[in-house]
Parts: C-alpha cells; structure tokens; sequence
C-alpha cells in the first residue's frame, strides 16, 4: 500500500490545513479532464480520503505488527506485545477453531464514500450558486443532492457531504459524498491563476495604421480594444477586473489581451511592390 503522506508530499505531522492545501494542489495538477493521469488522480484522491479522516490516518500510522491471510480467506493477526509463546500459540489456536471473540471480522467500518464529478464553466464561478445533481447508490438507489458552488471555484475543488455516500450495508454507518469540481474548457481564454489570457489576432496592415477591436469577457460582456500605429506583436492591454475570482473572496484577476500579428503570405510579385514603396 503507498504511503498517503508521500503520496500528497506532506510531513507525518502535517494538520488538516496543510493536508487539504496539498490535496488540491495536486488534484488540480493531475486531474483527467486537464490531462492527468487518472490512476495518479485516484492515488491521490484515496490519500486525501485516509488522511482526512481521523480514524483511516491512525490505521495508516499505526499498522497491525503482524497481518497474515489464512485458508479459505480467513484472517489472523497476531500482537506480539506482552505475551509469551503459549500466548501466542493459544491466539493462534482460538483463531483457527473458529473462536467468534477471537477471529478477526473482515467489514468495513462504514460503507463506501462516493465521488461525483460536477462540471462548471468559467462564467459559473463568477456567483455562488446551488446546482442539483443526481446520485446512485451501489444499491441502484437514486437521490438529489443541491451542490453550494462558491464564488470563485477552481478546478479540483472537493466538497464534502458527510453522510450523504454509499448505503449498502444497513447495519453500517453511512458514507460521505465527494462532489469534484471540473472546469470546462473555454477555447477563448487560458487561465493563469485568477487571470485570463486571450489573444487577439489583427493583420499587418491593421498593426500598421491602427484599429479598434471588440473583445469578450468570460460573461459575455464586450470591451472595445483601441490598437495604436505600429502596434507590435505581443503587446499585451489589461482589463482590469475582468478574470476570475479568487475563491471565496471578493479578490478577482484580469483579463489580459495578448496582440498576436497575422503575418500575410505574399507572392513574388508583391514583395517587389513593397521594396519599391
């Protein structure tokens, strides 16, 4: 089993906090939908989920001694702390007869959690919202969950319903609900932390003499652009307030426009037409 602290780059001592924070850093960095890896992803995702629990990160920290899987699947453990040889042998012997108070249980705890992934376009994290999804239990079970999206939601954002997961065992508690975040792709813009990038394309001439071009935000909104005389390539204007919020906060990026000059391709006849200019 991979440990979950290497596995999230995090101390033995890390708090929640600093758990959580790795979490998402690296959810958003290895996440399918932006081409990760998905068995990274899930490796990941299942070291969250033990160390964000109090009771799975004291398992993870503090293994059985000695585990070993016996005939017809049935488990042995044996702790060698206190006890002499006879100790053991009388463990080891109550457990193969079948002792009920000595023979290890193989159940889980609780039942599964579930994870549900939620796709949200830019334009979505610009107001906190509610959005209802469907889920299905392993039971085949279907319920409606209103997912609070906050403000400036970001891509990978878990949250977490407890008690709201899979029901398959009765006599078992309840799991949780993880409800992932995905951003969906907007082909118009690149996101750099909570700003936007666009590119604006204009010809030669029009870099030359100067223009006036509309541009849009992730709203929808239009913003007229003013390109100068002799305008060069990359040159970058800002639209202040104009990109994404940070989450949960009143903080938003910019829209940034990047000039990108469309070189024509010009026959012989009419390179020798601009040499004589």
């Amino acid at each position: 089993m991979a440990d979950a602290y290497q596995t999230l780059g995090v101390d033995r001592s890390a708090n929640e906090a600093d758990i959580k924070k790795a979490y998402r850093k690296l959810a958003s960095q290895n996440h399918p939908d932006k081409g990760g890896d998905t068995q990274k992803f899930q490796e990941i995702q299942s070291a969250y989920e033990t160390l964000s629990d109090p009771v799975k990160r004291q398992q993870h920290d503090n293994p059985s001694p000695f585990h070993q899987a016996g005939p017809n699947g049935s488990h042995f453990e044996f702790n060698f702390g206190g006890g002499g040889p006879e100790d053991i042998f009388a463990q080891f012997f109550n457990q193969a007869q079948g002792n009920p108070f000595k023979q290890r249980q193989q159940q889980p705890r609780r039942n599964k959690d579930l994870r549900v992934n939620l796709q949200v376009t830019l334009a979505d994290t610009l107001n906190p919202h509610a959005r209802t999804i469907s889920v299905q239990t392993t039971k085949g079970e279907r319920f409606n969950v209103d997912v609070k999206i906050p403000l400036g939601v970001s891509n990978g954002t878990t949250i977490k319903y407890t008690g709201m997961g899979d029901n398959r065992f009765e006599s078992l508690t309840r799991g949780d609900l993880y409800v992932i975040i995905s951003l969906i792709r907007d082909a118009r813009f690149e996101i750099s932390g909570i700003n936007l990038i666009a590119p604006l394309e204009i010809n030669s001439i029009e870099a030359m003499t100067g223009c006036d071009r509309i541009v849009s935000g992730i709203d929808d909104k239009e913003f007229s652009i003013k390109i100068p005389k002799g305008c060069q390539n990359n040159t970058k204007f800002g639209l202040q307030g104009q990109g994404l919020y940070q989450m949960n906060s009143t903080v938003r990026g910019d829209l940034i426009v990047v000039v990108n000059i469309k070189t024509p391709i010009l026959t012989d006849e009419q390179l020798n037409i601009l040499r004589n200019i």
